[in-house]
């Protein structure tokens, strides 16, 4: 298996056009996490995990409420779909 990244950009200072990160985009097929913070469905817990997020310079913040959005079924959806395709062309 590979491990080089499918594609990596560098970050550069708009005025300085200095580097100073880089965004790394790949294809993650596995990661390993401890059983302790696996729910009973075996995906990791956001409560028993507690990622914590670097927004920038000094600043970092704990992942807070977490909710759940279902997500959109586009094979039932698809006759609403074609309706606003239609009405949008038509306008």
């Amino acid at each position: 298996m590979s491990r080089e990244p499918y594609q990596s950009i560098d970050i550069t200072h708009p005025v300085t056009g200095e580097h100073n990160n880089t965004l790394i985009l790949a294809h993650v097929k596995y990661i390993h996490g401890r059983k302790d913070v696996l729910t009973e469905k075996g995906v990791i817990g956001l409560t028993k995990f507690k990622p914590v997020a670097r927004f920038g310079d000094i600043s970092y913040a704990r992942v807070g409420d977490a909710y759940r959005i279902a997500r959109p079924s586009w094979a039932q959806d698809d006759a609403k779909i074609q309706e606003a395709l239609t009405t949008h062309a038509s306008l």
